[in-house]
């Protein structure tokens, strides 16, 4: 969730980027790079987060991911969107230098909830994204009224990246599944299930969905 992003405070928060200790591929052994980029209350390790790294990597990814250390309740939301821009530049600018110069690498981010909210930028950049359960409506205890930008919105700037992956669950009160299917034609619904993508108290059901959102991002890079 995203609750605690709309303080005023003035804290600083910072990120650091990680190899994913389960890669297969040595970062200069595979022309596939894949930044995996967390929720608010919502890390790396978690479900859906942690299987899609691993399914990248056993495909031959080499992945990286994104720990991020604030105090949300205490940081403008502006400043954490710059913050993680910054962290996918970073990210490219570094590919490059560990890929083989004789290869064009191909490239994935992973995002969850807040990390979602950079779409428009990964876009400009060119870069595909999948994003899990995004932000398309805005929460009630939000006064920006924040939401990633969609066709037809006036802030809405098309980009030069593929059409993202989309993966939500209809009981998420932070998604709008006719903002969605405006913004990509990549999109899976998940019946009754909430912001993480699980229908509390029905643990099979959600282990379906888990399943199914993985092998969604593995087809996702495999088709880039």
């Amino acid at each position: 969730m995203i609750s605690s992003l709309m303080g005023s405070g003035t804290a600083q928060p910072t990120c650091r980027r990680n190899e994913w200790p389960k890669n297969r591929m040595a970062s200069d052994r595979t022309d596939r790079h894949a930044l995996i980029m967390p929720g608010t209350g919502y890390n790396c390790d978690r479900p859906l987060l942690y299987y899609c790294a691993m399914a990248l990597a056993d495909a031959g990814w080499f992945v990286e991911r994104l720990d991020v250390d604030a105090d949300l309740s205490k940081t403008p939301a502006p400043r954490i969107f710059s913050m993680l821009s910054g962290a996918v530049d970073d990210w490219l600018d570094g590919i490059p230098r560990r890929s083989s110069p004789s290869s064009q690498p191909r490239t994935l981010v992973v995002a969850k909830s807040l990390s979602t909210f950079i779409y428009p930028h990964v876009s400009r950049l060119g870069v595909p994204m999948a994003l899990l359960t995004p932000v398309l409506s805005p929460a009630d205890f939000d006064p920006t009224r924040s939401v990633i930008p969609v066709p037809g919105d006036d802030d809405y700037e098309p980009g030069s990246a593929p059409e993202p992956l989309i993966c939500a669950g209809t009981a998420d009160p932070l998604y709008r599944s006719d903002r969605a299917h405006r913004l990509s034609g990549l999109v899976h619904e998940y019946p009754q299930a909430n912001h993480s993508i699980e229908v509390p108290g029905r643990w099979r059901t959600s282990a379906s969905y888990l399943d199914d959102v993985v092998a969604r991002v593995e087809e996702f890079a495999e088709s880039l």
